[in-house]
């Protein structure tokens, strides 16, 4: 799926004291199959441009074409099938939910999506599993795992619903050099098979295993 964006403003508390200008006319277009990395410093914007790309905000000006349809036209449902099924998302937190097993915090997003198919869903996810080498981890409570072994656990479930995209926010931030560069290299197996990815980073080791570095400062690309 393809991504333009054409001059994305974004202000939060307009008008009021507190007023912050997050992004200032922002234009980017991301091609079906990229991968690309959005670097910049804490505070530059990048974490906001990634929730309007994930269709997570869409009080915004400016114009998002998600493969030639205009995101901000969509009704909040069909925004939030978009959410479940075209978009995967990797948070640096993970955002796994804990005191559950490893299977169900993937299978989430499936449920959320309205009736599945048991069978057909334990395969994918038991596949995506053993591709991630944790097939072994199924039952193990999310507590119990390292970071690295969490952060695969989110990138499974990012992928359950066949998404064509991954939107990673700072997917390395929370992990030792050999562990992010392991992660890294599921990015680029995941972007070879045909997935557009696009990774937002501080980090110059993460940017530099994508195909294209775009650099945004004070909520413009430089």
């Amino acid at each position: 799926m393809s991504i333009v964006i054409k001059n994305i403003h974004k202000t939060y508390n307009a008008g009021k004291g507190s007023e912050v200008k997050a992004l200032n006319g922002i234009s980017l277009e991301i091609n079906d199959g990229e991968m690309l990395a959005i670097m910049g410093k804490s505070g530059s914007g990048k974490s906001t441009l990634l929730r309007i790309l994930g269709c997570a905000d869409t009080d915004f000006d400016g114009e998002y074409l998600l493969n030639g349809v205009n995101v901000r036209a969509l009704s909040p449902n069909q925004l939030a099938r978009i959410r479940n099924k075209e978009i995967g998302i990797v948070l640096q937190n993970f955002g796994l939910i804990p005191n559950m097993s490893v299977y169900d915090n993937v299978r989430v997003p499936v449920c959320l999506g309205g009736k599945y198919d048991k069978k057909a869903t334990d395969e994918r996810i038991m596949g995506l599993l053993k591709s991630l080498q944790i097939e072994d981890k199924r039952d193990t409570d999310i507590s119990e795992l390292s970071g690295g072994q969490q952060q695969r656990i989110a990138i499974a479930r990012a992928l359950v619903n066949q998404p064509k995209i991954i939107l990673a926010d700072e997917p390395t931030g929370a992990l030792d050099k050999t562990t992010a560069s392991n992660i890294m290299d599921i990015f680029r197996r995941l972007n070879e098979e045909g997935i557009t990815v696009v990774i937002v980073t501080h980090d110059e080791a993460t940017a530099k295993k994508c195909s294209r570095v775009v650099l945004i400062e004070d909520g413009k690309i430089k």
